[in-house]
C-alpha cells in the first residue's frame, strides 16, 4: 500500500520466521504426496517432462488455489483494510476541526 511507511507497518521484524516455518511444515507434509511441488510452475515442469495421466490428476489445485487466495487478499485489502483505515481518517479529520 503505497500510502503507508514501513515503519507505521503492525507487522514485527520477526515475521518471515512464521513464514518459513509454515513452508518448512508444508514441504515435510507433502514430500510423499507431489514431491514438495508447492510451485505452480516447478509442478507444470514436472508434469510436461514426466507427461503420464497421474501428473495432471492434481495440476488444477496449483493453478485454482492462488488464484482463490489471491482474489480473497484483494478483496480484504480492498474493503475490510482499506474501509476501515478511510473510515479511521475520517473520525480523526473531525475530531481534529473541533
Amino acid at each position: 500500500d503505497p500510502k503507508r511507511n514501513a515503519r507505521d507497518s503492525h507487522v514485527p521484524v520477526l515475521a518471515p520466521l512464521p513464514i518459513g516455518f509454515a513452508v518448512f511444515m508444508v514441504h515435510l507434509a507433502t514430500i510423499p504426496i507431489t514431491g514438495t511441488g508447492i510451485n505452480p510452475a516447478r509442478s507444470f515442469g514436472a508434469a510436461v517432462i514426466y507427461n503420464k495421466e497421474k501428473a495432471w490428476d492434481d495440476q488444477w489445485i496449483f493453478w485454482v488455489g492462488p488464484f482463490i487466495g489471491a482474489a480473497a487478499a484483494a478483496i480484504y485489502h480492498q474493503y475490510l483494510l482499506r474501509a476501515g483505515a478511510i473510515k479511521a481518517l475520517g473520525s480523526f479529520r473531525s475530531n481534529t476541526n473541533v
